[in-house]
């Protein structure tokens, strides 16, 4: 892979300062990119790499990586990710750009193309679409579930390992996902103590959500996504062999569907065969421009 330069920017966001990444050329097309759950900007430091030609903008979604946390009482709706992406493009002064998510950000950039279809010129989503949604009759199960969270008063500051090795297991243990990417995304999403490591993420964020759209809800969003849209899943993923996946799929009248080897990580396990579906994704839009 190409050595990329690589900055910390800090942006405001809608509750709170949020920090980010930015790589690759500062003349390129901007990308701005939004990581999964409990990952960080780092997640997308492969693609840049594999694609240095862009401008990639890596934010880190609150209580991730070393952006601030929710105000004290808050939760972390989904909802709210919305605004807090709208503050950083008002903030980046990008009328339109092209979105880049994967898994709970190919969500949050999903229903944003669809909310703002004139603030995005492309998307990109790697192994998710939509927000996850929920069977109706689950709905009180669920807010009881979400609402025994805040009875369990969790500590909201950063938590300490003491086993560098252990809390690496512990991340390897929790899916399917190389050691190496492990390593990137630890790197930014903790700061070494001796042989352990604080985890910067805040506890919160394993929260239940106390509402989740139902699927329809969810199609009825999706089809409001006028962008071109690359759809890029993976052989052992999370979204490839759910059947709400095709009926999301369907609904977004402009989509390039992908399917490459690899886990729900593909895009830092094996970049370049992500890097190059983007690629020619990207090229065919400036083809059509």
């Amino acid at each position: 892979m190409t050595k990329i330069t690589v900055k910390e920017i800090e942006i405001e966001g809608l509750t709170g300062p949020l920090a980010g990444l930015e790589a690759g050329s500062p003349e390129g097309s901007p990308l701005v990119c939004i990581h999964g759950w409990l990952d960080n900007a780092a997640s997308f430091l492969p693609l840049a790499k594999a694609l240095p030609s862009y401008r990639w903008i890596c934010i880190d979604l609150p209580g991730h990586g070393k952006s601030a946390y929710r105000p004290p009482g808050a939760i972390y709706h989904y909802v709210d990710y919305l605004g807090d992406l709208y503050r950083v493009l008002e903030s980046l002064e990008y009328s339109s750009c092209t979105l880049v998510g994967h898994s709970l950000g190919a969500g949050i950039a999903a229903v944003y193309a669809a909310a703002f279809p004139d603030m995005v010129d492309q998307l990109v989503l790697i192994d998710g679409i939509g927000p996850i949604s929920h069977d109706s009759r689950d709905s009180l199960k669920q807010l009881r579930e979400s609402l025994d969270f805040l009875g369990e008063r969790r500590k909201t500051g950063p938590r300490f390992y003491p086993s560098w090795g252990r809390l690496v297991k512990r991340r390897l243990d929790a899916g399917n996902i190389s050691r190496e990417a492990v390593e990137i995304l630890l790197e930014r999403g903790t700061v070494r103590k001796g042989e352990g490591a604080t985890v910067l993420s805040d506890d919160r964020l394993k929260q239940r959500s106390p509402l989740y759209m139902s699927q329809h809800r969810v199609v009825s969003l999706l089809r409001g996504i006028e962008a071109p849209t690359l759809l890029v899943m993976a052989e052992s993923g999370l979204i490839l062999k759910r059947s709400s996946t095709h009926e999301r799929a369907d609904a977004i009248r402009d989509l390039t569907r992908k399917t490459v080897p690899g886990g729900h990580h593909v895009h830092l396990d094996d970049p370049d065969v992500v890097a190059c579906e983007i690629r020619k994704f990207l090229d065919g839009g400036a083809e059509r421009a």
